[in-house]
């Protein structure tokens, strides 16, 4: 009898924290719909004092961050509640990415949208953002290597060679990035998954990367 009534009242302690946690979390919320993102950060941290692996908090905690700007903290949040398999994973995989971004990190953003496509390739709005940032990034590398070409052959052109002056000299063609390639074949095959999951882009949804579209819970 003893047993069992340790049991009961264990069960019962049990069901009055995960209520305390619901009702920071509502709290939390309703700051965040407020947009006292500070206030609601307090909530969530509050709980995670007592539940630092509760992936609620983790995944509020990491909006809230992402909304003040401070997105190393974001970073960090996001990837807590993406270790385990929880309802927010892929949310939290998504907004990692959305986190890395804002950081000026593309190359992360765009393997934390991998991640995301890989755990659920009908999200849409995370194949969106994976295209825009891997695009944009690609125009990066195309740009840098403008760039570079055009430095070399400002380097290369001869000032005594008169026939030559004005006359921007034949460079070699750019070397092929194998690393490039790699990345760029894995993209698309994480693509290819999506669409083979009927995934259809939204119409007239064209937005830039610097308009990534972002989750909150």
């Amino acid at each position: 009898m003893k047993k069992l009534l340790c049991v009961g009242g264990c069960f019962v302690l049990a069901a009055a924290a995960q209520a305390g946690v619901r009702a920071q979390l509502r709290q939390g919320g309703q700051f965040y719909q407020k947009q006292k993102y500070g206030s609601a950060l307090n909530s969530y941290n509050a709980i995670l004092k007592k539940y630092p692996q509760d992936a609620r908090a983790l995944f509020n905690a990491g909006d809230a961050y992402y909304r003040l700007n401070e997105y190393t903290q974001a970073q960090a949040a996001y990837q807590k509640a993406a270790k385990t398999d929880n309802p927010y994973r892929q949310d939290a995989l998504y907004n990692l990415g959305n986190a890395y971004y804002r950081a000026g990190d593309k190359a992360q953003a765009i393997e934390s949208y991998k991640a995301a496509v890989r755990a659920n390739p009908q999200d849409k709005e995370a194949v969106h953002n994976l295209q825009l940032v891997w695009q944009e990034k690609q125009q990066d590398k195309d740009q840098q290597n403008h760039n570079q070409n055009q430095d070399n052959s400002s380097d290369n052109q001869d000032p005594q060679d008169g026939q030559n002056q004005g006359q921007a000299p034949q460079s070699a063609p750019p070397q092929p990035d194998d690393a490039g390639r790699m990345d760029r074949a894995d993209a698309e095959r994480v693509l290819s998954m999506a669409k083979e999951n009927e995934y259809k882009r939204a119409p007239g949804n064209t937005a830039p990367p610097a308009q990534t579209v972002e989750k909150d819970w």
